[in-house]
């Protein structure tokens, strides 16, 4: 585990006495070009529970997260969510404008992104200027997606961590997401993502576990 970027050891997530977790272990490596692993398994098997864990978006009853070879502790809870980023699989749209949208997460840490790095951001995910002055109330599913992807870049995170990206998008759609990823991971950016989708963890490439009641392999 030399160069683990992300080490998720023994989670175990409880629910009303079940273990909807059970013991699941993960390694994301850095590098250059940044690993991807995937994790498919039936609705209701424990994967979206077990990223959520990795966010620290819900309690883990046991298991340990380590960033870049420290603890949870040292690295501190808002740093460590801002290099692991968590995007949805229904984002929710801040209120007013994409361009402000994208420049919150910045904002919190009292950074100001250019128009030019606001452009560029967009750009990366496959949009154009045009969106930049709409309501982010008012996209389509897959914009949103892609918006979230950039507001999440816009932090220049380490890790992605994606719950079902691919989720109710046609197949058209659903290309142009994989391949954004495989494009983010490629730069640099280690990507997890939870799909439902065999064929699509094959088209992100890296590493594939399944997970079974609460069991990952």
């Amino acid at each position: 585990m030399d160069h683990a970027l992300l080490v998720a050891r023994e989670i175990i997530v409880e629910r009303d006495g079940r273990r909807v977790v059970d013991a699941a272990t993960l390694v994301l490596e850095g590098g250059a070009r940044a690993s991807v692993t995937t994790i498919a398994g039936p609705s209701g098997c424990g994967k979206s529970t077990l990223l959520r864990a990795i966010a620290t978006l819900i309690p883990r009853t046991h298991g340990e997260l380590l960033f870049e070879g420290r603890t949870l502790g040292d690295v501190g809870l808002t740093e460590y969510r801002r290099r692991v980023a968590y995007v949805p699989q229904l984002p929710q749209m801040f209120e007013g404008t994409v361009a402000e949208n994208i420049r919150t997460g910045p904002r919190f840490r009292g950074a100001t992104l250019t128009d030019a790095q606001v452009l560029a951001l967009v750009e990366r995910v496959g949009l154009g200027a045009e969106l930049l002055t709409r309501k982010a109330s008012d996209l389509s599913g897959g914009e949103r997606l892609r918006i979230a992807l950039a507001r999440s870049l816009a932090n220049e995170p380490r890790v992605l961590l994606l719950d079902e990206p691919t989720a109710s998008l046609d197949p058209v759609a659903a290309r142009v997401i994989l391949d954004l990823l495989v494009g983010v991971a490629q730069g640099g950016t280690a990507l997890l993502a939870v799909t439902h989708s065999v064929e699509h963890a094959a088209h992100l490439g890296g590493k594939h576990h399944l997970m079974t009641a609460g069991v990952l392999s």
